[in-house]
């Protein structure tokens, strides 16, 4: 860089390309990045499979209730303080340092309400036990909303906490009463956030005060509906959990490999690569790999749903109709009867979260005698999977196990 101000300091082109980097053999860099594609790969899957969830929550809250500013199904609308105790936080005294001299209690700020996390992340900052005397606090299960922001964007951004916390003048809390589930209230106000947004003062500084928020008014339905989506969330939440640590991983070996191979640390050479021809030269292999084409299984809603629910011997319809919706929607994918039965028994769940139906030994003899159908009828077709390509000749190398995908004739 040149110049003796630092804002104003600049790197010229003739500098630029006099830069040395690292720069490894073509084969190399092909075989780098096709390693990191496919961990790329794998991390916008783990995402794709976390946005799935937030939308089954979603999808699921709306069937139970309905659209919660609309209030279609008629639901009592109280006024938000009906709903437990309300609290705005605050911030004990700088100038004590006696407040902040341990670590007795998280100090909650809306930094550690992320907005797709269920719970308040942990705070960098605490409090000590004299500053928690001076500072307002929630036990477990209560809800901590975004209420004062520099943008009305921010306004609304809603979090559970799962432990006892403090928190600053920003955040109004809601500790629930009886008669409400800290989940369902979770989801109602995730679902209302433009709706609670639209109460907030419009100056510079958006504001939604601690009377002003109290007395927006949002639908109650009955205690045992709001556990039974709580259930459901929960065990949605746990399957998210596992996903998202799984992502983490991914992501952290994507960093590790990224530093070993352009440090040169890593054995490249046993990376196998599809290859492919170049004109006047030998055959390298491809430097991008083949997109994910997984699709995303959409089941639809069905009058043959209730009848299957009701009686058992009624799901063979139900079934059928569902893996021929699949199977339209397969493109160049292989079938996958895992993801068919995953698919099913969430979308079981989301249309009937209140009704314990799992799938059993005999739906998977139903399934098997519509995928021999299938395949009599030339709808679904057999073919051997690719294990790899040949970094000499460039072509597929078939591997050791029959694939059904749709017939696309």
């Amino acid at each position: 860089m040149q110049g003796a101000v630092a804002r104003r300091r600049s790197l010229t082109k003739t500098d630029f390309l006099n830069l040395k980097i690292p720069f490894p053999p073509l084969d190399d860099q092909i075989r780098i990045a096709h390693l990191l594609g496919k961990v790329e790969g794998l991390i916008a899957q783990r995402k794709q499979h976390l946005q799935q969830l937030d939308d089954l929550i979603k999808s699921i809250f709306l069937g139970m209730f309905g659209d919660p500013v609309r209030n279609e199904k008629g639901w009592d609308k109280p006024e938000l303080k009906a709903f437990g105790k309300i609290s705005t936080g605050n911030t004990p005294p700088r100038n004590e340092p006696a407040n902040y001299d341990d670590d007795f209690i998280e100090w909650i700020k809306t930094d550690n309400i992320t907005g797709d996390a269920v719970f308040v992340t942990p705070s960098t900052e605490h409090l000590s036990e004299v500053g928690a005397r001076k500072a307002r606090t929630v036990t477990a299960g209560a809800l901590l909303v975004a209420c004062i922001a520099g943008s009305v964007e921010s306004i609304g951004r809603a979090a559970l906490t799962n432990r006892m916390v403090s928190f600053n003048q920003q955040i109004n809390a809601i500790q629930p009463g009886r008669d409400v589930s800290p989940l369902y209230l979770y989801g109602l106000l995730k679902l209302s956030r433009a709706y609670i947004q639209s109460h907030a003062a419009k100056g510079m500084k958006k504001i939604l005060t601690k009377g002003d928020f109290e007395k927006i008014t949002m639908i109650k339905p009955p205690f045992e509906l709001q556990n039974q989506f709580a259930v459901v969330v929960e065990k949605v939440e746990a399957l998210k959990s596992r996903y998202q640590q799984s992502l983490t991983d991914l992501e952290a070996l994507y960093g590790a490999l990224s530093q070993q191979a352009f440090k040169g640390e890593l054995d490249l050479s046993r990376v196998t690569l599809p290859a492919t021809s170049i004109e006047g030269e030998k055959t390298v292999a491809a430097a991008v790999p083949a997109p994910i084409t997984t699709p995303v299984i959409e089941l639809p809603d069905t009058d043959l749903l209730l009848p299957a629910l009701q009686d058992r011997t009624q799901l063979a319809p139900l079934l059928r109709f569902w893996l021929e919706a699949y199977r339209t929607q397969l493109g160049s994918a292989a079938f996958s009867l895992e993801r068919f039965i995953a698919a099913a028994q969430a979308r079981l769940a989301e249309l009937h979260p209140d009704n314990d139906f799992a799938l059993g030994a005999s739906d998977y003899e139903q399934i098997k005698t519509w995928v021999f159908e299938a395949l009599s009828t030339g709808s679904l077709v057999q073919a051997i999977n690719v294990s790899h390509y040949d970094e000499n000749t460039g072509e597929a190398v078939s591997g050791n196990m029959i694939e059904l995908k749709a017939n696309q004739s």
